[in-house]
């Protein structure tokens, strides 16, 4: 009677699982991980298919390239879904298969692509041999411990100063051991803040001994310099880029059978489904989509959990997606942040305390916040 009734309750289960609308997930990026946290696993059976299983808290990112600091948790822990390992190539829409890398195939029923995007070198010749790149945990981990055998007054140069190139730079500010430079070939920093906040961070940055290089483009990248078009090369002991991003192959895949050439990513109409697609119960969110929306992680987070209510409200009575924007926020250096809302935005110290703030609230656990607190 006993193994009678355990065998019914595995029964009962299987069947639970089986009866349940399948959804599968390419990603576990910012959007994978708010649709995750917020989709009734009692309702669907949802497998998240990525190379890692880890969500990155991208906004430590740049802070742990000086401190050893958590940013990861796995997909897994944010809600009850399954996990495959493995790379997406291809999708064969008429079959509804996922085709992996090793050959594998994966049928779906809902089929949610969040795979991102790719890190935009512009065709720079030596970019992708001779610099470093912040995308993931290993990343940041990597230039660490790069910096950390460097001698004192070594010359680091970051390519790219947008919000993460940015905070790459305040960070090295305060690890106070290097000679820095900063690129881009806009004409300040931060160009997506009001111009006071632009003004503010670069003069805040000349005023702590970097060196600074605006309205200029790169050439050529090296293993110890960095060639910039009408100025000559500068020497380079250690090379972060932060260009900006691209779309992905796989989402230019997407975009042929669409017959698009679309270069930001998948076009997707107000219901975060693709636009003028053939096929149904396919949608994409996150950097691989395309919208008039930023492409920002506190985008993505919003897609993700829109998507979630729609599916738990089986998409009824639902409005189109609106993203409502909570403001940008970034660190500079010497414990002062930025931070803009609309036509209001505030920076220095008091910022800075505010914006540790913000990320003990969205942080994955507190144990990373008490690891954070002592950058500053």
């Amino acid at each position: 009677m006993y193994y009678y009734k355990i065998l019914s309750r595995y029964i009962y289960i299987y069947i639970l699982i089986m009866n349940k609308e399948d959804i599968k997930l390419i990603g576990s990026g910012w959007s994978s991980a708010a649709f995750v946290k917020n989709i009734d696993t009692d309702k669907f059976n949802v497998t998240v298919i990525s190379l890692t299983p880890d969500f990155i808290y991208t906004p430590l990112l740049s802070h742990q390239i000086i401190t050893k600091i958590d940013t990861t948790r796995k997909i897994t822990d944010l809600g009850f879904v399954n996990y495959v390992e493995a790379q997406v190539t291809d999708i064969n829409f008429e079959k509804k298969k996922i085709i992996c890398s090793n050959g594998k195939e994966i049928n779906y029923e809902n089929l949610i692509l969040s795979h991102g995007s790719k890190v935009n070198t512009f065709n720079i010749e030596g970019v992708n041999d001779n610099c470093f790149f912040l995308k993931t945990s290993n990343d940041a981990d990597i230039i660490r411990n790069k910096l950390q055998s460097l001698p004192d007054n070594s010359s680091i140069t970051v390519i790219g100063c947008g919000l993460t190139g940015s905070e790459i730079i305040g960070n090295l500010i305060d690890y106070n051991k290097f000679t820095i430079n900063a690129i881009d070939g806009l004409p300040k920093p931060l160009t997506v803040f009001d111009e006071k906040i632009q003004n503010y961070t670069e003069n805040l940055w000349k005023n702590n001994g970097v060196n600074i290089q605006f309205n200029n483009f790169v050439s050529k990248v090296e293993k110890d310099k960095v060639s910039i078009k009408n100025v000559g090369s500068i020497s380079s002991d250690l090379t972060i880029w932060c260009g900006g991003i691209r779309i992905s192959p796989l989402s230019r895949l997407v975009n042929s059978y669409l017959g698009l050439e679309c270069r930001f990513g998948i076009p997707i109409n107000n219901y975060l489904a693709i636009d003028n697609f053939k096929f149904n119960n396919i949608y994409a969110m996150g950097d691989c989509s395309y919208s008039l929306d930023p492409p920002t992680a506190q985008k993505a987070y919003q897609q993700g959990k829109y998507l979630a209510d729609c599916f738990n409200n089986d998409f009824k009575n639902i409005k189109p997606f609106e993203f409502h924007n909570r403001g940008q926020i970034g660190y500079i250096g010497k414990g002062e942040s930025v931070f803009q809302l609309g036509k209001f935005h505030s920076y220095g110290k008091i910022t800075g305390m505010f914006n540790k703030f913000v990320h003990l609230y969205n942080s994955i656990d507190y144990k990373q916040f008490m690891n954070f607190h002592t950058l500053f």
